[in-house]
């Protein structure tokens, strides 16, 4: 049942009743079944009659607060008074389905962080996606995707759609489409940065400009960590109390750690079961050698981090 403002001296509402297997839906519109019957039914204050148009032509003999429509069309309504009319109502599409059934949509939205876990200050994308799931077009499908105070906005994809709007004020990224084929999908990349330890929630929501009959995935949220976990490619075992160990940022936020380190012919020269960041490269020339950190959080699952770190040995400075 929508209400259709009119903004001059009369204000006219129009509202939907629904009979049989019509059903009301968003942007002024309504399906019925081929057959039934949809009314409608205008109120305006002071309103002495009215007159109905369809498809832009008044209907002749129409003047009644109420209307019975059969046929699909494009319906609006003047309010009538003793000095004055008003403007035309918005207007009432009904649409009457050919093949005896009504079809409705079911559009999705996914909110698809590319990880779960990140450190701080790293760079992350996000993945939003929509999909179709109906055997209709959707229409001026809408997704918002709301960033918190933990994450910087950094961009979109260059090559994916520039139907995207970032309000600096509202941290709220808005997406439009203006039709989505039915069965199709259509995603986006979203670049942030996490500025701050702990947990981050964002939330995306799609909605349509006709009705949605599941609703229970019209929104997806996703959680991040943010972990202060930092792997150095560099330390300088000389003795001076600065950097003088292979020092893992945020290691003791993980349930355990293994630590391998390796030559480059590949002979292990290192191993540590619970590293406590205590490896000074002992016995090891200067040079470049090869890691591997298995690490297990909290939940048990494990990650694994593989990368360089080079020993540079210089005398302490006096």
């Amino acid at each position: 049942m929508f209400h259709l403002p009119l903004l001059t001296p009369l204000l006219v509402a129009v509202l939907l009743l629904i009979f049989g297997s019509a059903k009301a839906q968003q942007g002024q519109t309504v399906h019925i079944v081929k057959g039934k019957q949809v009314t409608l039914r205008a109120d305006a204050a002071h309103a002495l009659s009215y007159i109905w148009f369809y498809n832009g032509e008044p209907l002749q003999g129409q003047h009644n607060q109420r209307l019975v429509v059969q046929e699909g069309g494009v319906y609006t309504v003047m309010a009538l008074g003793d000095d004055c009319n008003s403007d035309m109502s918005d207007p009432v599409e009904v649409i009457v389905d050919p093949e005896g059934e009504v079809v409705y949509l079911d559009i999705e939205v996914r909110n698809l962080p590319e990880s779960k876990e990140v450190h701080l200050r790293q760079e992350f994308n996000y993945q939003l996606m929509v999909l179709n799931n109906s055997e209709v077009d959707a229409y001026d499908v809408i997704v918002t995707f709301s960033l918190p105070l933990y994450l910087t906005y950094l961009g979109i994809d260059p090559d994916g759609t520039t139907d995207i709007q970032y309000n600096e004020n509202t941290r709220e990224l808005t997406w439009r489409i203006p039709k989505l084929d039915a069965g199709e999908a259509a995603s986006q990349w979203i670049r942030v940065r996490g500025e701050q330890v702990g947990q981050v929630i964002t939330l995306a929501k799609v909605s349509s400009r006709q009705e949605d009959i599941n609703l229970s995935n019209n929104e997806s949220e996703s959680i991040v960590m943010i972990v202060n976990f930092f792997i150095p490619n560099v330390f300088t075992p000389n003795g001076d109390g600065v950097n003088d160990t292979f020092e893992i940022l945020g290691l003791d936020l993980f349930q355990s750690n293994v630590l391998r380190v390796y030559n480059r012919h590949g002979n292990e020269v290192y191993y540590a079961i619970d590293y406590q960041n205590n490896w000074t490269g002992q016995g090891l020339a200067a040079g470049t050698y090869f890691y591997h950190l298995e690490i297990v959080d909290g939940k048990g699952k494990k990650h694994n981090h593989k990368g360089y770190v080079t020993i540079i040995r210089t005398a302490p400075q006096e």
